[in-house]
């Protein structure tokens, strides 16, 4: 194991917030006396901060909340402004500005993910990713289909208490709050005919002081920590401590192409992945939940028979030797209207799922 040392070069600054490898640089900012400064350590020797030795400082002209190396450059986000650092060393170092419309509200929301550099903005979530054009940066947002939650992140919860994580085995982020009550966000990369396309969810009931990830071994870990001192480890366990997960999980409204023209619902195949035993309730709601419209009771789904994982169960009169691992839920539903969604709801503590697909057979009705 390797023993910290503790950086006490005169040229140092004295209690630096973020620190970032690039270039063969130790680069540390956000120190409280001077905020605005980002200083960078000799070649190779992130304990050596002569200038002599091609160290060095740089006033970047805003404070500093974060540093993170992306590619080929060293990106410096302010709150409201963004700049880029190129170059090699102290001979050829250059400092960019890549906006002053925009910056980084949450230090540790930064993330890099899919290939992309993430932050939290003042209009919800923004990527730094290149384009074509050399040089060129593309900053859009990419939160626009949950601005509302993104609006209301920014607004009502202390952005201090953001703390990150990337599950890299899921291609996925999840942003976690200091309060137990707060509303977490979970968000990841799904295939699309457009290729990749972010989807994201919500999280409840993680209270996270701070969180991170990584490998030993083969094997990644996503831990977190709470207000009581306790570690917690993810992706581990199909309980709360033993409390039962909450999850829901509900479609856009379907329009089948004519919102219009009055639909016959009759069946909802459901194609899913499940790690065992599962029930979940099913509704079907109809044009988006208008009390004109009657919308049938909840479906029940059952997944037992599904094949049981190896290595992760214990062989017995219960297990199952063979069996589906995607089971197809197929339910007849009653009912019509010019749109339907569905939703998925559990509260258990049993094995984990994920829904791959549905396939909904309907007939056509009239136009009102």
């Amino acid at each position: 194991m390797v023993q910290p040392t503790q950086i006490t070069h005169a040229n140092a600054p004295a209690a630096p917030k973020y620190s970032c490898v690039f270039r063969n640089h130790m680069f540390l900012a956000g120190d409280a006396t001077e905020p605005t400064n980002l200083y960078f350590s000799a070649p190779y020797s992130e304990y050596d901060y002569g200038p002599a030795n091609g160290a060095g400082v740089i006033n970047v002209g805003f404070p500093i909340v974060q540093v993170k190396a992306f590619r080929n450059e060293l990106y410096i986000f302010g709150s409201n402004s963004i700049k880029k650092l190129i170059g090699e060393n102290v001979a050829n170092f250059v400092l960019e500005q890549v906006t002053n419309d925009l910056g980084c509200l949450a230090s540790d929301s930064v993330i890099e993910v899919g290939g992309d550099l993430l932050f939290l903005s003042q209009d919800g979530l923004r990527p730094i990713s290149g384009t074509d054009k050399i040089g060129d940066v593309n900053l859009e947002t990419v939160s626009k289909d949950i601005q509302s939650i993104f609006t209301d992140i920014v607004f009502d919860i202390d952005l201090e208490g953001l703390n990150a994580v990337l599950v890299r085995q899921k291609t996925q982020f999840r942003y976690f709050f200091k309060a137990a009550d707060s509303q977490g966000i979970i968000g990841g990369f799904r295939p699309s005919q457009n290729g990749l396309s972010f989807e994201y969810g919500q999280l409840l009931g993680i209270e996270a002081t701070c969180a991170d990830s990584g490998y030993l071994g083969q094997y990644e870990f996503v831990i977190h920590g709470d207000s009581a001192g306790r570690v917690h480890r993810q992706e581990s366990g199909n309980s709360f401590n033993g409390d039962p997960i909450f999850s829901l999980y509900q479609t856009p409204y379907l329009h089948m192409e004519d919102p219009e023209l009055r639909k016959i619902f009759y069946s909802v195949s459901t194609y899913m992945r499940s790690e065992g035993d599962n029930s979940i309730v099913m509704s079907a709601v109809y044009d988006y939940e208008d009390f004109n419209t009657l919308s049938p009771s909840n479906y029940n789904l059952t997944t037992t028979g599904a094949a049981a994982y190896y290595n992760e169960v214990l062989y017995d009169s219960t297990a199952i030797y063979d069996g589906n691992p995607s089971p197809v839920q197929r339910t007849n539903i009653a009912g019509s209207g010019k749109a339907i969604s569905l939703k998925y709801v559990t509260s258990s503590t049993e094995a984990s799922h994920s829904i791959q697909g549905i396939v909904i057979t309907y007939g056509v009705g009239d136009r009102r």
